[in-house]
């Protein structure tokens, strides 16, 4: 079936999870994807800023926790209401995407859907939204799912990776290439080998496909969480219906549940920057540093303060002597931790609710 490219293409902007690795700054109540840690507005309004070129406001769809609707439509206010997707209960990305598929069919069955997380940074925005658009083209003629891969810049061990093997199609100038397997995060060791080779892509979590082949993948490899999601169908403004079924599921990513396992994958190497600014640490990666390699926002004074990663929020803060550290202040919290040690503030955002 023949399918009128943008005029039938839905965004999903998954906006879940709860950036404990931002903290002070991101809480439950303000998760990273809300909170404006690139510049003024937050990283969700910047996604939807990124995306409408491609596709108008009425077509795109922002799935959200109940904690987190209210924060939601006060930054979305042109949205429409109804463009707000309540998950009840976070299970990860397989389940948010089944629910979104079940919204975009119901107001059209034969759309394209075009995925998307909302926390990342994506500066260069014509070449972006070239590539989804080829995306969207190609599946006029082809019935595929389709992932945008980033050319690995440094050994990364926080990303999934993508193994690709040889052009499968080629649309406006833009490459698709086969997947041959989807990679889990890998060790240094590994890592250092993938960033070498020319064929290996960073999982950008950005995916382009027909709502019906989706939902027939759901069914084919994931049949429990779609039985769920098939009485929901019917019951998509029951409230009770949705939050029942949703605590029966699973916790799974739609990369372990779907992707590992189904054949016909094509990747676009994306041309574009992209950052999933997954800790405080890759702000030096997307943020302009002084003459001393910090990366700094908010109001810093120093002596001999190199290479460190400060963001103050209300107070000045003043270094001597120190390198290679990131120091946060907000609300009356304060972080400093090494660099190489961000990863672990999540574990101490555990802590900290444990006592």
């Amino acid at each position: 079936m023949a399918i009128k490219n943008r005029e039938r293409a839905y965004a999903v902007l998954m906006a879940g999870g709860r950036g404990e690795r931002f903290w002070p700054l991101s809480t439950g109540e303000t998760p990273k994807p809300f909170l404006p840690i690139l510049g003024e507005k937050s990283m969700l309004q910047m996604t939807v800023e990124r995306i409408t070129p491609l596709i108008p406001l009425p077509r795109i769809l922002v799935v959200v926790g109940k904690e987190h609707l209210k924060v939601a439509q006060k930054q979305l206010p042109e949205l429409p209401r109804e463009n707000f997707l309540v998950e009840p209960v976070g299970k990860d990305t397989a389940p948010c995407i089944g629910f979104a598929s079940l919204h975009v069919e119901k107001r059209d069955p034969d759309a394209v859907m075009v995925v998307m997380p909302s926390d990342h940074h994506i500066p260069d925005h014509d070449m972006y939204v070239q590539s989804l658009s080829a995306a969207i083209q190609l599946l006029a003629t082809r019935n595929a799912l389709i992932t945008l891969g980033i050319k690995p810049t440094r050994p990364e061990t926080g990303y999934g990776y993508i193994k690709a093997q040889g052009q499968a199609d080629r649309l406006n100038n833009i490459p698709f290439l086969k997947v041959e397997k989807f990679v889990e995060k890998p060790d240094l060791k590994l890592a250092k080998t993938y960033v070498t080779q020319k064929n290996y892509y960073w999982n950008s979590g950005i995916f382009v496909w027909r709502n019906r082949t989706i939902q027939d993948l759901f069914k084919k490899y994931l049949p429990a969480i779609w039985t769920g999601m098939s009485r929901i169908r019917e019951r998509l403004d029951n409230n009770r219906v949705i939050t029942e079924e949703f605590r029966q599921f699973p916790r799974i990513s739609l990369d372990y549940g779907i992707l590992e396992k189904a054949e016909g994958i094509l990747v676009i190497p994306a041309e574009f920057r992209w950052d999933d600014v997954g800790t405080w640490a890759a702000l030096e990666r997307v943020y302009q540093l002084d003459e001393y390699g910090n990366a700094v926002i908010g109001r810093h004074r120093g002596i001999d303060t190199r290479n460190c990663v400060i963001h103050a929020q209300d107070h000045l803060i003043t270094t001597i002597g120190i390198s290679h550290l990131v120091i946060v202040q907000t609300d009356g919290k304060l972080l400093i931790c090494p660099k190489e040690r961000c990863q672990d503030v999540k574990e101490l955002v555990q802590l900290l609710s444990s006592h």
